[in-house]
């Protein structure tokens, strides 16, 4: 009895290729001896070779082509497959991207600082001005090195010094390195704040000398100094982060070019979807072709054997 077609489609689709080693070799010479991989392959610079190799032997493994026509039919398809990966990399990259801008948008903020406005010359030119979070953060992290850099050197050569001249010191080391950021300051300034403000009222404006205990005044110091190092490592982790959005904005912007003009994009996806799936069309047919032939051909042997 003749196997019917849809039975010779599901015992080719069984197949598991090749299984006697001499089998097995020559299969594993098909995609280096037919087609794509006997030449560089048409692949992008951001794609990669051994997993294209492994896509075009994965569909030689499952096709086993036995003719130039069957090559070229599979090398159709992986391409075919390729291309509609490249139009789904598009496709995500243009979500991505707004995404990753409205993520940047909440977590990492422009500050508006409002201009400094003349009355006298009225409001005309009035407009805030936005300055970026990552401007923001550089711009304290160079105050808080400024800062750290004058304590370090105040709590060196405190054996150096006097107690007044250590105490005038840490007071003008204090008061020459402020930054006033918008929104909540954190842990480091407020108690940068304190700090200044018990220096200024331990101040003593006529002698011109300091009245606050340098044994207080030195631990308030180290205590200041251990802030600023530890809010230095939260700025750098931030803006690492910051640059990390902004690198992948940038790559899925790059992606996304290929969409230009929408219109010209679905109908190359169209042609090309349509392409694809008549080269697969046309390999189970020929296929399902051979399988028939060769259930002919046993049917034929039996009925030989039998007259």
């Amino acid at each position: 009895m003749v196997a019917s077609p849809e039975i010779s489609r599901l015992n080719g689709r069984k197949s598991r290729g090749p299984r006697t080693k001499r089998g097995k070799a020559i299969a594993s010479r098909n995609a280096t001896k037919h087609g794509l991989l006997c030449q560089a392959p048409p692949l992008l610079v951001t794609e990669d070779l051994s997993t294209f190799e492994g896509l075009v032997q994965s569909l030689i493994d499952h096709y086993q082509p036995q003719s130039p026509v069957e090559n070229f039919l599979v090398q159709q398809v992986a391409m075919g497959m390729l291309k509609q990966y490249r139009l789904w990399n598009v496709e995500s990259a243009i979500a991505n991207t707004q995404i990753l801008k409205a993520q940047q948008r909440i977590k990492f903020p422009d500050q508006v600082i409002p201009p400094e406005v003349n009355p006298l010359e009225g409001f005309q030119e009035y407009s805030e001005k936005r300055v970026s979070m990552k401007a923001l953060l550089e711009q304290e992290r160079a105050k808080l090195e400024n800062l750290r850099m004058d304590l370090e050197y105040d709590l060196k050569y405190l054996p150096e010094h006097t107690e007044a001249e250590t105490l005038k010191a840490l007071r003008e080391s204090v008061g020459d390195n402020y930054f006033h950021g918008e929104g909540e300051p954190s842990a480091v300034w407020h108690y940068h704040g304190a700090f200044e403000e018990w220096l200024c009222e331990s101040w003593d404006k006529e002698a011109g000398i300091s009245r606050a205990s340098l044994k207080e005044a030195v631990a308030r110091a180290q205590k200041l100094l251990k802030l600023v190092k530890g809010r230095n490592r939260e700025i750098d982790e931030a803006i690492a982060q910051i640059d990390g959005h902004a690198e992948a904005i940038q790559q899925s912007e790059a992606v996304s070019k290929g969409l230009q003009q929408p219109e010209l994009f679905n109908r190359y996806q169209r042609e090309m979807n349509r392409e694809l799936y008549e080269a697969i069309d046309r390999l189970e047919e020929i296929q399902q072709q051979r399988q028939n032939k060769g259930s002919i051909g046993s049917f034929r042997q039996i009925t030989d054997q039998t007259v």
